[in-house]
C-alpha cells in the first residue's frame, strides 16, 4: 500500500505580517508551517485566517535558518516533502508547485534564481558562492548553494541525522541540510526569477555572513583553518628561504627551492594535523608529487616570476604563494587526500 505523501511548505518570520497577507493567498494547496521570532505585529492575527497554517511561536530565538529547523522537526510524517521559502517575497511563490513536482523524482531540490541584485550584494553572493564550491566540494554541482528557496523529501535524511542538524541562527540551512544527505542522493533545479523585498527591512547584514562563515567551517570539519594556519605558518619560511638565497642563485632557482622546501613541510603538516586519518602517508605523497607539487607549485612559480618583472620580488612571491595555495586546496580535499571509497552526497544535477 503506498503512503500518501504531504506536501508542507516551511516559512520562518520575524515582523513579516503585512508580506504573510499577500502570501499565504498562494499557499492555500499545501500544509503552511509559520515558525515566528515572536513578532508582536500582528502575525498571529493573519495566521488566524488560513485553515492551512500551523503557527509555532519562538519565545527569546532569532534567526531564520534555525526557524526553519524547527519548522522541520515539528513534522511527524515520515514521508513528507517539504519545501523552504522565505516570507519576503523575493521567492517565487508560484515556484512551489514546481518544486514539489520535482519531489516526484529527486531527493533535494534547490531553486536559482536567474534575476538581477544590487551589485554590492551580487558580489557577496558570489564570493561566497566560490568559497562554499572550494570548503565543501561536495557542493561544487550546485549553481547557488547559497539559496534558502529549496525543497526535500524528509526521509532522504537518517532520522537521527536529523536529530543533530545544527544551524547558526542566521546561516543557511539549505547546505547543512545538503551535507547531511544521505550518501549518493539525487538532487535536482528549478530556476525562478528573483524577486524584490516589498515590505520591510531586508535582514541582510554582517551577522548572516558570519554566521555563514563559520557554518561552512563546522561542516568541513575546520579542515580549511588548520590548512589555511599551516599555510600562512608556511609564509615566513618561503618567504625566508627566498631572502636566504637570492645572494648566491638566479631569481628563478630562488623561487624554486623556496617553493619546494616549503611545500615539503606544508604537505607534512597538513597529512598529521589537517587531514589526520584519511589516507596513508606514502599513498598521499605519491599524489601529492605526481599532481599537487606540479600543478600547485607550477602556479606559485610562474605567477611570481611573472610579477617580478612589475614588482618587488618579495611581493612577487607572495602572490604566488596565494594562486597556489587555493589550488592546493582544492587538489587536497578532493584527490591527495581523498579517503578511498568515499561517496558523495550527489554525483549530478538530475534536470
Amino acid at each position: 500500500m503506498a503512503f500518501k505523501v504531504r506536501n508542507y511548505v516551511i516559512i520562518p518570520t520575524y515582523k513579516e505580517a503585512k508580506n504573510l497577507l499577500k502570501l499565504l493567498p498562494m499557499l492555500r494547496k499545501y500544509h503552511v508551517i509559520v515558525v515566528d521570532d515572536d513578532s508582536q505585529d500582528g502575525t498571529a492575527a493573519v495566521c488566524r485566517r488560513f485553515s492551512n497554517v500551523k503557527l509555532i511561536t519562538r519565545i527569546g530565538k532569532r534567526g531564520m535558518a534555525s526557524a526553519s529547523l524547527d519548522g522541520m522537526r515539528s513534522i511527524a510524517d515520515k514521508n513528507a516533502n517539504i519545501v523552504f521559502m522565505d516570507a519576503d517575497l523575493e521567492h517565487d511563490p508560484s515556484k512551489v508547485k514546481a518544486l514539489f513536482a520535482r519531489l516526484r523524482s529527486v531527493d533535494f531540490v534547490v531553486a536559482v534564481k536567474n534575476g538581477k541584485r544590487a551589485f554590492f550584494r551580487s558580489s557577496i553572493s558570489w564570493a561566497g558562492k566560490k568559497a562554499t564550491h572550494v570548503i565543501l566540494p561536495d557542493t561544487k554541482m550546485l549553481h547557488d548553494p547559497m539559496s534558502c528557496f529549496f525543497g526535500l523529501r524528509i526521509s532522504s535524511i537518517d532520522k537521527k541525522m536529523l536529530q543533530k542538524i545544527y544551524v547558526e541562527p542566521f546561516g543557511k540551512l539549505m547546505i547543512v541540510i545538503f551535507e547531511s544527505l544521505k550518501p549518493a542522493s539525487k538532487v535536482g533545479e528549478v530556476t525562478y526569477t528573483y524577486g524584490s523585498r516589498e515590505l520591510g527591512p531586508s535582514s541582510f547584514g554582517t551577522a548572516p555572513i558570519m554566521d555563514y562563515a563559520k557554518e561552512l567551517f563546522r561542516l568541513n570539519d575546520n579542515r580549511f583553518l588548520y590548512f589555511l594556519i599551516i599555510g600562512v605558518l608556511g609564509i615566513p619560511l618561503n618567504e625566508g628561504l627566498a631572502a636566504l638565497f637570492y645572494p648566491y642563485l638566479p631569481l628563478a632557482y630562488v623561487f624554486l627551492s623556496a617553493i619546494t622546501i616549503s611545500m615539503i613541510v606544508n604537505f607534512v603538516a597538513n597529512h598529521y594535523i589537517t587531514f589526520r586519518g584519511r589516507t596513508s602517508f606514502w599513498r598521499a605523497f605519491v599524489k601529492f608529487l605526481a599532481i599537487t607539487a606540479v600543478i600547485t607549485g607550477v602556479t606559485n612559480f610562474v605567477v611570481s616570476l611573472a610579477l617580478s618583472y612589475f614588482i618587488f620580488y618579495l611581493f612577487a612571491n607572495m602572490f604566488g604563494i596565494i594562486a597556489g595555495f587555493i589550488v592546493k586546496y582544492g587538489l587536497s580535499e578532493t584527490v591527495i587526500w581523498k579517503t578511498p571509497g568515499q561517496r558523495h552526497k550527489a554525483d549530478e544535477i538530475i534536470r
